[in-house]
């Protein structure tokens, strides 16, 4: 890195703190201090969920070290709704489809700064069906570590969750929250 760069780099640090990294990188979660959670809604009651297996890998700007390219790698079949029943039924065709889609994924090269935070354009692929998505991010840095928060809604129709008889929006709400926050180390 050249002077110039050092100095640019310190220089954006310096006006937003916590919010810009100064040294560029890949990053990678820390599968121990990181959390995925999802909410379905059956006959207006919250129902939490979690996915216990799922990778994170950013990319950071050389100059500025805001991020560039996000991929998410989820584990369909670590879905945890703490029922053993409701896990068991999830994994199914109707639902997750976890033997025919082992694996949901978030990519995005095209990561936007936004009123706060940050915007990631990109492409979720879930059982079989690829759709763009809007994601908002919030990333935070200090010293060798970094997390990325955020939450988005979804429709579970559009990606084939919940068919058959779940189909309908009679008891079961076609919308999903989706949480995280993701704790982020160096890439090695």
């Amino acid at each position: 890195m050249n002077a110039l760069t050092r100095m640019t780099c310190c220089a954006l640090s310096l006006a937003a703190p916590g919010l810009l990294v100064a040294e560029p990188g890949q990053w990678s979660s820390v599968a121990a201090d990181s959390e995925l959670g999802f909410a379905a809604y059956y006959e207006g009651e919250e129902l939490p969920g979690r996915f216990a297996a799922f990778g994170v890998k950013l990319e950071t700007d050389e100059v500025t070290g805001v991020p560039t390219a996000l991929l998410v790698e989820v584990q369909t079949g670590s879905a945890d709704m703490k029922d053993r029943e409701v896990n068991a039924e999830i994994v199914e065709p109707e639902w997750f489809d976890a033997r025919s889609f082992p694996t949901a994924s978030f990519e995005s090269r095209d990561i936007r700064p936004a009123e706060s935070g940050f915007l990631a354009i990109g492409r979720l692929r879930l059982k079989g069906i690829e759709q763009t998505l809007e994601i908002p991010l919030d990333w935070r840095q200090e010293g060798g570590s970094a997390t990325l928060s955020g939450s988005v809604t979804l429709s579970r129709h559009a990606w084939d969750v919940g068919t058959g008889e779940w189909s309908n929006n009679a008891s079961l709400s076609d919308r999903v929250d989706v949480r995280w926050r993701v704790t982020l180390s160096p890439a090695d």
